[in-house]
């Protein structure tokens, strides 16, 4: 099993369904969520954001879990069906093989699977370290992830929740040069992200009062 029963059991618990429920029920519990923590309803909220992401991390990893799923369940025969084994006709002497220049496509998946469990677990990491204040640790963590996944639009927004926080605490330490180099980040790799632009406005906003 390539996700741990720890995070599953913790993704259930973050959408509110048990073990067991079905696509539509998954899917119904993510919407009513991720309406009540969207951003865009919870303006200048971060813990909101923040929810709002782990939110879609949850969903994504239920909804590999189910598909799986439905892929191993049995069949009205009590055989097992796999889109990777074609039938072939009865009596027939063919015999299926897999050609050996070619991969199989459940390496490819497995692979992604892998990332997204990394991806979720370093999302975990970054949070504990912005609880802990640990900007500088936080800031290593999701730099070395950004340069893994570029264009990821939920590592992007981690990204630059990170620089903004941590330009806010140089704001309070008046450190306030290191404090703008931060907080510019933050705009820029994160740009279309309204709430980010909000909080740094602020930011900026408190500089000019403190200088």
């Amino acid at each position: 099993m390539l996700v741990s029963t720890t995070n599953l059991d913790r993704c259930y618990q973050l959408l509110g369904i048990c073990r067991g429920a079905t696509l539509e029920e998954l899917k119904t519990a993510y919407r009513s969520l991720a309406r009540k923590w969207h951003p865009d309803l919870n303006p200048g909220d971060l813990e909101a954001h923040q929810r709002f992401i782990t939110l879609n991390q949850a969903y994504q990893l239920l909804l590999d879990g189910i598909a799986n799923s439905t892929e191993d369940r049995p069949n009205s025969t009590g055989s097992t069906q796999t889109k990777s084994q074609p039938s072939t006709p009865p009596n027939s002497n063919v015999r299926v093989t897999t050609p050996k220049s070619q991969p199989k496509p459940a390496t490819s998946d497995r692979a992604v699977k892998n990332e997204s469990e990394l991806k979720w677990q370093l999302y975990y990491e970054l949070q504990s370290l912005l609880k802990q204040q640990q900007f500088l640790k936080a800031i290593v963590l999701i730099e070395g992830l950004a340069h893994h996944s570029p264009q990821d639009p939920q590592v992007c927004q981690w990204q630059g929740i990170i620089y903004s926080q941590y330009g806010h605490q140089l704001v309070q330490r008046r450190e306030f040069d290191k404090a703008r180099i931060y907080l510019k980040k933050a705009l820029k790799v994160d740009p279309h992200n309204r709430q980010l632009w909000q909080e740094v406005d602020r930011a900026f906003n408190r500089i000019t009062q403190l200088s």
